[in-house]
């Protein structure tokens, strides 16, 4: 299938996936995830209505933020949805409309530190790790509080939700409980933090049923461009 033919049947797949929880498709953003997907094929995606596109590596969208800018007129919007070292911090910094992925104190210090530099504040998610694999990143659920109660003395950083990446199933309804726990954890913490809105999960395979459980912001690559490598 082309670009055009899999953008459809994802903004299908989501029409259905909001309908059936009764929701309105639009209290739902779409994040392209362009790793490893050349900036012909993001422009070609711009053409076809997309305008928010997440890289998973910093300097991955170093470059690639420096060939769209000169290439493109249109607004970009960019997500940062990769583990964050405090080292690449510097590459995204003033870049990216939102950072999915903060899950360290040290890092937050990064960002806040470069912010007050720059005059700017930087919205974030906190990721959190529902499913508890060490290879991956996210706060344990048991500390995000603790967590959140730092970051308030980071004034230029801006915590509008929580993000997840749960361990990947063969059946998307496997995946179901790891996304139910954000949301539960999300509401549970809305009483000392109510700006924690959006919920980031889902992708390919199983944003349907991140959907039907509260997500306001999935992550979709393949299937939107393809396997990748």
């Amino acid at each position: 299938m082309d670009l055009e033919s899999n953008l459809n049947s994802v903004r299908e797949r989501i029409e259905n996936a909001a309908a059936k929880a009764g929701r309105d498709s639009s209290e739902i953003k779409l994040v392209a995830v362009t790793k490893k997907v050349e900036s012909e094929r993001v422009i070609k995606s711009m053409n076809l209505g997309i305008n928010t596109f997440g890289e998973n590596y910093a300097q991955e969208f170093r470059d690639k933020f420096k060939v769209l800018e000169k290439e493109v007129d249109q607004e970009i919007k960019w997500h940062f949805i990769g583990q964050l070292q405090k080292n690449k911090v510097k590459y995204v910094m003033g870049k990216v409309e939102l950072i999915h992925s903060l899950d360290s104190l040290s890092v937050a210090e990064e960002i806040n530190k470069r912010a007050e530099n720059m005059g700017i504040t930087v919205p974030v998610l906190i990721e959190v790790d529902t499913g508890g694999e060490e290879s991956k990143g996210g706060i344990n659920p048991s500390k995000l509080e603790e967590f959140l109660k730092e970051l308030r003395c980071l004034s230029l950083i801006d915590v509008q939700g929580l993000m997840t990446m749960p361990p990947y199933f063969d059946d998307p309804e496997t995946a179901r409980p790891y996304f139910n726990r954000l949301r539960e954890l999300r509401d549970s913490l809305l009483a000392s933090f109510p700006k924690l809105n959006e919920l980031s999960m889902g992708m390919s395979g199983d944003f349907e049923v991140a959907i039907e459980e509260g997500a306001t912001i999935i992550r979709v690559g393949s299937a939107i461009f393809g396997e990748r490598d």
